[in-house]
C-alpha cells in the first residue's frame, strides 16, 4: 500500500468511525520523544531552527506541560 493509499484508507476509516487497526494503525513509539531531520539542506535548516529555539529557552520550560 502506498503512502497515499494508506492516508486515504485512514481518512475513510476515521470518517466511518472505525478504529485504526492492523495496517492502518499509526506507529506508537512513546518510549522516546524523537526528532528526526533529513540529511538535506531543508533538514539542516530545520535542525538549525530547532536548536536556536531551544537555545533561546535557556533551560526554561517550553510550556506548562513541560514543567
Amino acid at each position: 500500500m502506498t503512502k497515499g493509499e494508506l492516508r486515504r484508507a485512514r481518512r475513510a476509516a476515521r470518517a466511518e468511525g472505525k478504529p485504526l487497526t492492523g495496517e492502518l494503525a499509526l506507529p506508537q513509539d512513546n518510549r522516546h520523544d524523537k526528532q528526526v531531520f533529513s540529511e538535506s539542506p531543508r533538514g539542516y535548516r530545520a535542525r538549525e531552527r530547532w536548536a536556536r529555539f531551544y537555545d533561546e529557552l535557556n533551560g526554561a520550560p517550553e510550556s506548562d506541560y513541560d514543567r
